[in-house]
């Protein structure tokens, strides 16, 4: 997957002969051909599609420059955690914080708007005996058209509300790949072939999860995994309103089940991956603690949160 793990150097191989590599191959030339082996996978990993390639390649560059610095893997990958979702979703958030900000602002004159609008568009219907259905679709034309005029004139966008994950989900993905490919599972894209493991990654763990190329044994990571998604759901959840929509109920629950569905998900896949969740997650708590905070939004230009919903 990686260029550099694909190395056929004496040095890098030397790293995995003290542990079994998998190999997909059956020809019984393999103890001889297997820098050739590596090398026919660099060059079919480069044949995939160029976007994928790329960005797997650079998140591989990304870890191995971190781990250069003499940090273990372990490390290495909460440190590249942090300075990937600060670098590149945080940003994102902030600007949805305070285009989100600015909708709500706007939400209570567009509501004494309408009402305003539902009186004089009433009385002219009642006026020229027009039926109910006429009325209402002539109302919410009219609104539709001044929510249109007043987002435009204070530069918000409702697209901007999903815009955080359409940058997060991406990254996510694409960081576990790197990830996965490293601890020496296939990747999708590779047809089931098995990658050699990166060096180090046999004993770049601590404590109790030395090897993070396997699975958590004791659980104790995955249910970590799958509180911490929970966790950041309920705090999304306390954003909302306290008369929540249907639709923000239903999408909650979802939300809820898809974290306690993470913690099976997590025991099958090798340690690393996991730590990387972990801390993605973390992250996320943090994040969602600190835009709850006054003295934080003050200083990220963020709107205030509206009174009934500060903490």
């Amino acid at each position: 997957m990686f260029v550099k793990s694909f190395s056929v150097s004496s040095s890098l191989r030397s790293g995995h002969d003290s542990s079994p590599v998998p190999t997909t191959s059956t020809s019984p030339l393999d103890s001889i051909t297997d820098s050739i082996d590596l090398n026919a996978a660099a060059a079919a990993l480069l044949q995939e599609p160029a976007q994928a390639n790329m960005l797997l390649v650079g998140t591989h560059y990304i870890l191995e420059g971190i781990h250069s610095t003499g940090l273990p893997w372990w490390a290495t990958i909460f440190c590249a955690t942090f300075l990937l979702r600060t670098a590149i979703t945080t940003p994102v958030a902030i600007y949805q914080q305070r285009a989100v900000g600015r909708m709500m602002e706007l939400t209570p004159v567009l509501q004494a708007w309408l009402q305003t609008l539902k009186t004089s568009v009433g009385i002219d219907h009642k006026i020229k005996g027009r039926d109910y259905a006429t009325f209402n679709a002539e109302i919410q034309d009219a609104y539709r058209a001044k929510v249109k005029e007043l987002y435009s004139a204070n530069r918000c966008n409702p697209r901007v509300s999903f815009m955080l994950p359409w940058v997060q989900i991406p990254l996510f993905i694409t960081v576990s790949l790197t990830i996965r490919g490293m601890a020496g599972y296939p990747l999708p894209f590779l047809g089931g072939s098995n990658l050699p493991i990166e060096p180090g990654f046999a004993e770049g763990g601590t404590m109790w999860f030395t090897d993070l190329a396997v699975a958590d044994p004791t659980w104790i990571m995955p249910i970590a995994v799958g509180a911490t998604n929970l966790l950041n759901v309920e705090l999304n959840g306390l954003m909302m309103s306290k008369t929540p929509t249907r639709n923000q109920v239903i999408f909650r629950n979802v939300f809820r089940a898809l974290s306690i569905s993470m913690i099976p998900i997590a025991h099958e896949a090798p340690m690393a991956i996991c730590l990387y969740w972990l801390s993605s997650g973390s992250y996320s708590v943090f994040q969602n603690i600190a835009f709850r905070m006054p003295t934080v939004r003050q200083r990220l230009k963020l709107p205030p949160l509206p009174k009934k919903e500060s903490v």
